[in-house]
């Protein structure tokens, strides 16, 4: 009786260990970054409609995965929250991506409060951008500021900005507070590659070879 060692599921072995190696060299690992991290004690909160945090993302462009805002809660409601591009004179300039809402349930300052419904939008290393905060009116929320500079990630903090018919910055000079997460954007290794055309490479020789010599593959089948 012939045996069957050399299939798995139906399939030679071969087959199954070039599908394996194809799937292993085109894998990869994701990660969550920290771009910006200034949240924690803070000095004071500022109110405006609307109010702008400028930040520069890391060197690794990525996907926004995680957005939290330290705010202080006045009333009852909601704000929300944009990404939008940076001049070359560092200023917000036109609305990218409407991200979401961050509304406050509890009264009291230092809250951290993350964006619901957050938008998974790419980011481009290396690139400017700002998180603004649009209050749905005045004395909803203010937003805590800290005098360091430090952004805990591997971003950098830019300048913070309110808007009364255009943008200037908070007087205080101050960084508004958050925290934002990306998830890199996939990249397969160049072993990766060659390890997966590689093996796509044995398995088509194989099958040519058996089309060419049916006696070769009745011998090992």
């Amino acid at each position: 009786m012939k045996k069957n060692s050399g299939l798995f599921f139906g399939l030679p072995c071969w087959k199954v260990g070039t599908v394996l190696l194809v799937f292993c060299a085109f894998t990869t690992v994701s990660r969550a970054d920290v771009v910006v991290d200034n949240t924690g004690t803070s000095a004071f909160s500022y109110s405006g409609l609307p109010l702008a945090q400028v930040f520069t993302m890391s060197g690794t462009s990525g996907n926004l995965s995680s957005l939290t805002l330290e705010l202080n809660v006045l009333t009852a409601g909601s704000a929300e929250v944009d990404l939008y591009s940076v001049t070359a004179g560092h200023v917000p300039n036109s609305l990218i991506a409407s991200l979401g809402t961050v509304s406050g349930g509890t009264f009291g300052d230092g809250q951290l409060i993350a964006v619901s419904s957050l938008f998974n939008q790419a980011l481009t290393a290396n690139t400017e951008y700002a998180i603004v905060l649009q209050p749905s009116s005045p004395g909803v929320v203010e937003w805590d500021n800290i005098s360091s500079a430090a952004s805990g990630g591997t971003g950098a903090l830019g300048l913070a900005y309110f808007n009364s018919s255009g943008w200037s910055t908070v007087p205080d000079g101050n960084y508004f507070q958050m925290n934002l997460q990306t998830t890199p954007v996939p990249e397969v290794p160049i072993t990766g590659v060659v390890m997966g055309f590689g093996a796509l490479a044995i398995a088509l020789v194989h099958t040519l070879r058996c089309k060419l010599h049916p006696a070769f593959h009745s011998s090992i089948a």
